[in-house]
């Protein structure tokens, strides 16, 4: 899906704090996750099974390193 958008969160956290920030835009290959908000509990549920990996790596990465 295509659109303009002015920004989001994550422009406003490295412009104002420097803080590299990011908001993926998930989906599932269930149809229902092409609408713009996600309503019922079994698609989200669907849908967030499907992209947890990958999620779950990102978080790992982006701890820092003690």
């Amino acid at each position: 899906m295509q659109y303009t958008a002015n920004g989001e969160a994550s422009d406003w956290m490295l412009s104002e704090h420097g803080v590299y920030a990011m908001s993926p835009e998930i989906g599932s290959s269930n149809s229902n996750s092409d609408v713009f908000f996600i309503s019922k509990a079994e698609n989200i549920r669907i849908t967030m099974e499907q992209n947890f990996v990958w999620i779950e790596y990102i978080i790992i990465k982006l701890q820092p390193q003690l």
